[in-house]
């Protein structure tokens, strides 16, 4: 995995940026350029990939909660 995609990554789970955004803050010129290269590397869009993670971090939060 690159650096550049795994920053990108970070900063969408961890710091609440949207792709573009993320994208943009580690040199990537384009979403879609951007959205590419992290499929390949992650086998689903940055969007699909960040949902999942938010789903089951809300999962987890709920089950020790309740």
């Amino acid at each position: 995995m690159s650096k550049t995609t795994q920053h990108a990554s970070f900063n969408m789970l961890f710091e609440g940026s949207d792709v573009s955004t993320a994208c943009y803050q580690v040199g990537y010129e384009s979403p879609s350029q951007f959205s590419r290269e992290y499929s390949r590397l992650f086998g689903q869009s940055p969007k699909a990939d960040i949902n999942e993670f938010r789903e089951a971090s809300e999962n987890s939060y709920a089950q020790l909660a309740g």
